[in-house]
């Protein structure tokens, strides 16, 4: 069992699923269309079996992936995921933008359309407008904390 943080803020409660070593490149993977264990050990080099096994069980449980057999002689297994897990499109897509622009990653996400390197924006649902970070608050309970999102 991971350890949690145990706070109510919601970044937080994100790690609190998502922390764990491997856990976001296995959604990252996911993500572009990897399903099956053998895919996973191939592109997540340095994985060990009982880890990713871990990985995927924990994902599961957290309702981010299904498990779904494709044979049952001998039984294999595939992972989609839910709608739940593919809501992690966009913080994987940040995650990725960050660290091509800060952490030297040699890859960069780019607008398939145009080709050029894609910036990761808050706008609200209701009204469209695009918001700078320091325009979001985190409500919680009754107080509101301006200016931070964590």
């Amino acid at each position: 069992m991971p350890k949690l943080y145990g706070q109510p803020c919601p970044v937080a409660c994100a790690l609190d699923l998502l922390g764990d070593r491997w856990t976001l490149l296995l959604v990252r993977d996911l993500l572009g269309g990897r399903s099956r264990f053998h895919e996973f050990t191939e592109a997540l080099t340095g994985i060990a079996p009982n880890i990713l096994s871990d990985r995927l069980k924990q994902l599961e449980e957290y309702g981010i992936v299904t498990r779904r057999l494709y044979s049952e002689h001998p039984p294999r297994a595939e992972y989609l995921l839910t709608e739940r897990g593919r809501d992690l499109r966009l913080v994987v897509g940040a995650l990725g933008a960050w660290g091509a622009k800060h952490a030297g990653a040699p890859n960069t996400p780019v607008h398939k359309g145009c080709g050029h390197p894609v910036d990761v924006v808050y706008r609200c649902p209701s009204c469209a407008e695009h918001l700078t970070p320091d325009a979001v608050e985190i409500k919680r309970g009754a107080a509101q904390v301006s200016g931070a999102v964590g």
